[in-house]
């Protein structure tokens, strides 16, 4: 019913962030569902949308899709992923943090996974299970060094022990490593600030 909705206002609307925000919709409800080729097909126009933020949210999830479609033909790591995805949207954490878990332990060695771990950490997050975020932060940072997710971890570790695991040290070492591996980063500003603040600097 809801496709149905966002389709008709697409259609009623056409080019307008009102129908663009719909479109994006549809295409995540066929995200949802493991149709990946119609969203992915869907996205790609909304990567020019001249809402900047529709227009980023559609690139990021087209980006998710085409990256880990290939590593496996049924594409079942993906389509987990997708319903555990949808699960958090739901607010049923728990049950999107199990799931997450059956894509780490069923495709381990697939390019989703470091994905998977940042995504479940977030979640561990939100039900206060630090520890527990804490290691999926770790294994980024020891298993997937190279990858887009690097600096991700290295803030919302520091984050971690800055606010709630007592580890100010930690913390400020995590920072620093943005600072001076990763100045490109969306986070090198707010991580350069917390640096400094945890050293003790005046800040003006």
């Amino acid at each position: 019913m809801k496709h149905l909705f966002y389709t008709q206002i697409k259609t009623s609307l056409k080019n307008s962030t009102i129908a663009q925000e719909a479109a994006y919709k549809i295409a995540k409800t066929s995200y949802y569902k493991g149709d990946f080729e119609w969203a992915e097909s869907q996205l790609k126009v909304l990567k020019s949308s001249t809402s900047q933020l529709i227009a980023n949210d559609a690139l990021d999830l087209k980006l998710l899709i085409s990256d880990n479609k290939w590593d496996d033909t049924t594409q079942t790591g993906l389509k987990y992923y997708a319903k555990a995805d949808l699960f958090a949207f739901q607010n049923k954490t728990s049950d999107a943090i199990k799931l997450l878990d059956k894509v780490l332990t069923e495709h381990n060695g697939e390019s989703i996974i470091d994905q998977t771990l940042f995504t479940q950490a977030k979640l561990y997050e939100k039900l206060n299970q630090f520890e527990k975020a804490e290691a999926n932060y770790q294994k980024i940072i020891a298993d997937y060094r190279e990858d887009i997710f690097i600096d991700d971890a290295y803030y919302y570790l520091a984050e971690l022990y800055k606010l709630y695991l007592d580890k100010p040290e930690e913390a400020k070492s995590l920072y620093e490593k943005i600072i001076f591996n990763h100045e490109d980063s969306i986070y090198f500003v707010e991580a350069r600030k917390k640096f400094r603040m945890l050293r003790g600097d005046t800040i003006n």
